[in-house]
Formats: structure tokens, sequence, C-alpha cells
């Protein structure tokens, strides 16, 4: 064989090679591109939500009375790392505030702005729905992404589940309660409180440890 041949022959081969790599390199660049845009919309949406559940843990504790210093200051700090609307955002000064006030003088907010047993407002849903709709393809992501998204999303699903539990009792305060049955209804809506303000606060801590390993 020539030289001349082997030198046509090389290039049908590269030619050929070419062509049966250059649709997987195509692919393969989009689903890292695909990946990396899908990444940031996922932490936009957990930071919008880590922010809004930072202060749904502080209404939930300002009506059981135990909004502290170490409450305030853990909330501060959420509010300047996730805070994504100009109405949180605005939340930050007020708290800059309250944490210059005496413990004496928070003591008495709290108390005085604790609801009465068994009263409250529901407890909202915040749903998350491009982290939903991407679930089924997670596995493109590194492992340990995988695994942070895939514990908060179970923990937002608990949460979820203790705000049903929430307004089932929250309408059996408007009902007729005979004996110590009332009793037990607002303790288990107290309770409900608690455990939203401590899952809240546990989804947004999360959150921002994806935030600071995931970008």
């Amino acid at each position: 064989m020539s030289d001349s041949t082997a030198d046509k022959l090389s290039f049908l081969v590269l030619g050929w090679l070419l062509g049966l790599l250059g649709p997987i390199t195509v692919d393969s660049v989009k689903r890292r591109r695909e990946n990396i845009l899908g990444r940031a919309a996922i932490l936009t949406e957990l930071t919008e939500l880590a922010g809004i559940l930072a202060t749904a843990a502080y209404g939930a504790r300002m009506r059981l009375g135990t909004v502290d210093r170490v409450f305030l200051e853990w909330l501060k700090a959420s509010l300047e790392l996730c805070a994504t609307t100009p109405k949180l955002q605005a939340f930050v000064p007020r708290l800059r505030t309250q944490l210059s006030w005496t413990d004496e003088q928070l003591l008495t907010v709290a108390q005085h702005m604790a609801s009465e047993d068994g009263k409250g407002t529901m407890l909202q849903h915040y749903p998350v729905p491009l982290l939903d709709a991407r679930v089924s393809a997670l596995w493109s992501f590194d492992t340990s992404f995988q695994r942070q998204l895939l514990e908060i999303r179970r923990n937002i699903a608990i949460l979820d589940d203790v705000v049903d539990r929430s307004r089932k009792y929250f309408d059996m305060t408007f009902t007729k309660l005979e004996g110590n049955n009332y009793e037990l209804v607002a303790g288990n809506l107290t309770q409900s409180y608690e455990l939203y303000a401590e899952r809240a606060m546990s989804i947004v801590d999360q959150i921002k440890t994806l935030r600071a390993v995931g970008r």
C-alpha cells in the first residue's frame, strides 16, 4: 500500500470516528450545561424558600412566646444570606433594633406577642416546584448534591405533614369540645407550632450549607 493510499484511509477512518463521536460530545456538553443551569435554578428556588421559612419560624415562635436573642441572631444571619425580596431584606434592620434590646425587654415583648392557648393563624405550605420537577433527574448531579437535595425534600415533606396536622387542630379549636378535650387540642396545636419552627429552622440551615458547597 502506497503512502498516499494509507493517508487517505487514515483520513477516512478519522472522519468516521469524528462522525461517531460528534453527537456524543455535543450531547455531553449539552447535559453538562443543563446540569449547571439546573443546579443554579434549584439553588435560587431553595434560597428563596430559606428566607420565607426563616420568617415563618419567627412567626411560629412569636405565637409561642419563645423568640429570644439566640433565635434572633440566627434569623438575622439567615436573612442576610437568603433574603431575596425587598420585603424580607427590610426585616433585617428591624432585627438589629430588637437585638439592641436587653434580654428582659426581649422577654417582655415575646410574652406580650404570644398568642392565647389554642389560638393563632394557620401555618402555610411552601411548594418547591422546580426541585420536584427535577427529582427524577437528580442522578445527573454529583452524589453529595443529590443526597443534600433529597434530605431537604424529605424535611419539606415532614414540614407539610406538620402543617396539615396543625390545621386540623386549628379547626377543632372552633368546635364545641367537652371536658378536657379543648386543652388537649390546644396542647397539640401548640406542639405543632413548636415542631414547625424546629423543622423550618433545620431546612434553612440545610439550604445554607448547600449554598456554601453547591455553587
